[in-house]
């Protein structure tokens, strides 16, 4: 995934941040993502990530854009 390099790339400078990962996906979810970052940026902050099914995206558009904002709501956005 073209997200970890960046991330590993970038740990240093993302040190101490708060990260919130999110995503579209057919059936994989965040995958892990989020543990992963915790453990590849030391000192940073992950929230709770969302993660849309892509098609959900498409066809559930009013749907999703509630779980986005109720998602927001829950971070203190």
């Amino acid at each position: 995934m073209i997200m970890y390099t960046f991330f590993e790339e970038n740990a240093d400078a993302l040190a101490g941040k708060s990260l919130v990962p999110f995503s579209t996906h057919e059936g994989s979810g965040l995958s892990g993502f989020d543990k992963k970052l915790s453990s590849s940026i030391p000192g940073s902050t992950v929230l709770r990530g969302l993660a849309i099914r892509g098609n959900d995206c498409r066809n559930k558009q009013d749907s999703v854009r509630e779980s986005v904002k109720n998602w927001i709501t829950e971070l203190d956005y």
